[in-house]
């Protein structure tokens, strides 16, 4: 999950990092409330994506009128292919020099990248300057010392008062780092006034999302971004707010571009079954990770995201030999979608593949939906792909809808 910057500061203002005071505005009349406030102030158009300011996307004003008409330019357009809603209003920071500082992970280990020049791209700078560069592989284990950090900013060619400052900050950020099970954390730039201070003027961040648990804060509620600033629609985010709220294991869904709605288990058998479809000439409708739950809720959020999706036209349940989870429970989920949906199984196709303990049970639950296709004990899973392929392309050539 990529945060917005207003996000992102407000973490930061909350773990007592500088950073300017600023507010989101979702219109021309709160961006000018909020500059009446802050006087000078940079209108900038929140969206999860860096080179704004080449976009265009950023403008610095001196008054609440041309606030208002920064957030009027910005509101409504689209910037690097994300829709602008909202702009964050930030007061001016008077910057003297600029620098550059990340946290991410390699292919081993964490990284923290740091240039004594900031605000522009960095790879340019490593292009143009690539002394002033240097990039760290961190101890995962261990803290990240303000000395060490210091000897860090050294390499890069940073001198003076301000390197102190910067050790501090850096071994904070990277407590904060951990601390917030990031994925990726970007200053860019870290200004600094005439009198030494700091600020993080420029900040982005990534979290992971398998540890959302620990971070209620940031809900799924109100984020419209995913992996990688993708951006996700209702159904996707609802199924992210399952997984957030409800007990159980993981829980993802991916909406491609597809008609075959799939919930899969096993996770290399969900991998090559999603490669099946394609090979016997279907096209999936979505991919989904899901892990054993206690109840029929977190597997019913799925499946009603997929019966949802207006492209659905077939729908395959498939799991290898269930242990952790009955198959009553993943087939109740399963009937209480169809009948809250009015799916017809006998013109929209659905296919099982379920076995192990609940079996029977299962079995004579979908006896209540005519047409449900549930595979004979140890049919294999390409026969089941098979099937659910053949009948969403017949049902697609007869123009049949559910």
């Amino acid at each position: 999950m990529r945060l917005t910057e207003e996000k992102v500061k407000e973490w930061l203002r909350d773990n007592r990092f500088p950073v300017p005071e600023g507010s989101s505005a979702a219109n021309s009349s709160e961006a000018s409330a909020v500059a009446e406030q802050l006087g000078g102030v940079a209108v900038k158009a929140i969206v999860p994506t860096g080179r704004r300011g080449k976009a265009g996307a950023v403008h610095l004003v001196e008054t609440p009128e041309e606030a208002a008409e920064a957030a009027n330019a910005l509101i409504g357009q689209e910037i690097n292919g994300y829709p602008v809603k909202e702009v964050y209003v930030e007061a001016k920071f008077p910057i003297q020099s600029e620098y550059y500082l990340s946290f991410a992970f390699g292919p081993r280990a964490p990284k923290l990248v740091v240039s004594r020049h900031g605000g522009v791209e960095i790879e340019q700078t490593f292009e143009r300057d690539p002394d002033s560069v240097v990039t760290e592989d961190i101890d995962p284990l261990t803290d990240l010392k303000p000395w060490d950090a210091v000897s860090l900013w050294e390499r890069a060619g940073v001198e003076g008062p301000v390197l102190a400052r910067l050790g501090q900050l850096t071994s904070r950020l990277h407590s904060a780092f951990r601390n917030a099970d990031a994925i990726m954390i970007e200053c860019n730039p870290i200004a600094v006034d005439a009198d030494g201070h700091l600020s993080l003027v420029g900040a982005m961040m990534e979290i992971d999302d398998n540890a959302m648990f620990r971070h209620r804060d940031w809900s799924s509620e109100g984020y419209s971004f995913g992996a990688e600033g993708r951006i996700l629609n209702e159904r996707e985010i609802a199924v992210m707010h399952a997984n957030e709220t409800l007990p159980g294991g993981a829980l993802r869904y991916t909406e491609l571009d597809g008609n075959i709605g799939i919930l899969m288990g096993g996770g290399g058998a969900s991998l090559l079954q999603h490669d099946m479809i394609i090979d016997f000439g279907g096209k999936l409708a979505n991919h989904t990770d899901f892990s054993p739950a206690p109840s029929i809720e977190k597997p019913l959020a799925v499946l009603n995201a997929i019966l949802e999706n207006p492209n659905t036209r077939g729908l395959l349940l498939s799991f290898n030999y269930l242990q952790l989870l009955p198959c009553n429970i993943l087939v109740g989920a399963l009937c209480e979608a169809l009948r809250q949906h009015g799916v017809d199984a006998t013109s929209f196709p659905v296919v099982v593949r379920v076995f192990g303990p609940g079996e029977d049970e299962a079995r004579s639950m979908v006896e209540e939906f005519p047409g449900v296709r549930y595979m004979p004990p140890k049919a294999s899973l390409d026969e089941a792909v098979k099937l659910i392929v053949d009948l969403t392309n017949e049902a697609v050539a007869s123009g049949s809808k559910s």
